[in-house]
């Protein structure tokens, strides 16, 4: 566990030296992983990594100075202390650098999930879970093999304490599994795979994933391509959260002070389908990216980004809610060697009145399940541009015909989103992302 006397003690020797008018912070984090890969029936990789460290700032005259060590000695210390001091001189003075004040209300301990078992079950218990789920997975005559098989698990802790009377401490634990396997007919392959990240370790159902990574790939045996032409589509939990996490980013203040937004200047305008309602809750229960504050200390909270298509919200550190006036939402985001940015935590869009199949029956006349994408990492997040390939199936009549492949579809985040008709009621997270599946009106498919 984190040393908090230790942090205390390098806070009380960083304002003795600063004197009592400037401000200190102490930001302390240390992180625990534990992951495994197996791949081909054989380990792959496997490692255990452990980093611990401090930064510190110091606000004198205006001047906010940093630094930080994970060096853990008096001399380190010291040296942390004058740096961060060095620093401030080289700097501008900035009106809108400050601190945290201690909330009125106490923080929400209950946010912070930590399970016990962490680290408690031995190697060889975790190997045979691995062993067990890929033999499941070999069991389908149709699987050829497994590509890759990952379990981690992780333990965070940080503590914040600073000149305004703030001092906080959490911890916090997560577990994520995924497998990917290759299914074969004849010639034919495809691949499938699934995962699931979560808070504590016995909400993961290993034997369900498997089994959606098995079927994930097995369905797409027999895949064809389609022609080019505009479609009604549908996309599926897993490639709508792709899609979201393009434009997460451009809800970040920092981003639209920047101008490397998407969504810069257009506060309380239509951004996007009437029927979409976008959200940001730091307080999600379980949510892999709940906690009861930010990392300076504020209070998450729950926040309408897009309500009915209208912009509503940024989200802010302290820096950037200086800037405009406004009140942090509680999202800063860093780690001990860097400097705050307002990031999401778990951002979601909300789950609508239509469920899966009703949502393929709005594609009577032919459109296409997209299941899969390929590529997406090369969308452009500042422009919003995406060209991808995609898997998934040519519905008729809300029932899967055949699977397609080898297709793309392109065109802009804000317009895609700008051409969702109806929204799924089958809300699901991947990581700290969510949404339910989307109907999407039109969209350009290129195939032969």
């Amino acid at each position: 566990m984190i040393n908090k006397n230790f942090f205390r003690d390098i806070f009380s020797k960083a304002q003795k030296t600063v004197g009592l008018s400037a401000g200190v912070e102490i930001f302390a984090d240390k992180t625990a992983d534990t992951t495994i890969v197996w791949s081909d029936k054989k380990f792959e990789d496997f490692y255990i990594s452990e980093s611990q460290g401090v930064g510190i700032k110091i606000i004198k005259d205006g001047k906010a100075g940093s630094a930080y060590t994970n060096n853990f000695n008096e001399q380190a210390t010291d040296a942390l202390i004058s740096s961060a001091l060095k620093n401030s001189e080289f700097l501008q003075q900035d009106k809108y650098v400050s601190l945290a004040f201690p909330s009125k209300t106490p923080p929400r301990c209950e946010l912070d999930i930590c399970d016990n078992s962490f680290g408690k079950e031995p190697l060889d218990k975790k190997i045979a879970l691995i062993k067990k789920m890929e033999s499941i997975a070999l069991a389908n005559n149709k699987i050829k093999n497994v590509i890759r098989v990952v379990y981690s698990e992780s333990l965070g802790e940080t503590h914040i304490m600073n000149s305004n009377g703030l001092e906080l401490s959490t911890r916090g634990t997560v577990f994520s599994y995924g497998i990917s396997c290759v299914a074969s007919a004849g010639e034919e392959i495809q691949v499938g795979g699934e995962s699931k990240v979560t808070r504590i370790l016995e909400e993961i159902d290993f034997e369900t994933v498997t089994d959606e990574a098995v079927k994930n790939s097995v369905d797409l045996l027999g895949a064809k391509k389609i022609k080019t032409g505009n479609y009604s589509v549908v996309f599926n939990q897993n490639v709508a959260c792709e899609f979201l996490a393009i434009l997460d980013s451009s809800f970040s203040a920092y981003s639209v002070q920047k101008n490397v937004s998407l969504l810069s200047e257009k506060l309380n305008k239509k951004v996007c389908s009437d029927k979409l309602d976008i959200i940001d809750d730091g307080t999600l229960a379980g949510g892999v990216a709940t906690s009861s504050f930010d990392d300076e200390g504020i209070p998450t909270q729950k926040t309408v980004l897009i309500e009915k298509g209208m912009l509503k919200n940024y989200l802010y550190d302290l820096y950037t809610a200086n800037k405009d006036n406004v009140k942090s939402t509680g999202n800063s985001s860093r780690s001990y060697s860097g400097i705050s940015r307002p990031a999401p935590t778990n951002i979601y869009i909300q789950k609508g009145n239509f469920s899966f199949n009703e949502l393929l029956l709005h594609l009577a006349g032919g459109g296409l399940l997209i299941t899969e994408t390929m590529g997406m990492h090369n969308a452009d997040a500042v422009s919003g541009e995406f060209s991808v390939g995609v898997n998934g199936f040519f519905i008729e009549n809300g029932i899967k015909k055949f699977p397609v492949h080898g297709i793309t579809i392109a065109g802009n985040i804000l317009d895609l989103f700008g051409s969702v008709v109806c929204v799924g009621n089958d809300l699901k997270f991947y990581g700290s992302v969510g949404s339910p599946s989307l109907l999407i009106n039109r969209l350009s498919v290129a195939g032969e």
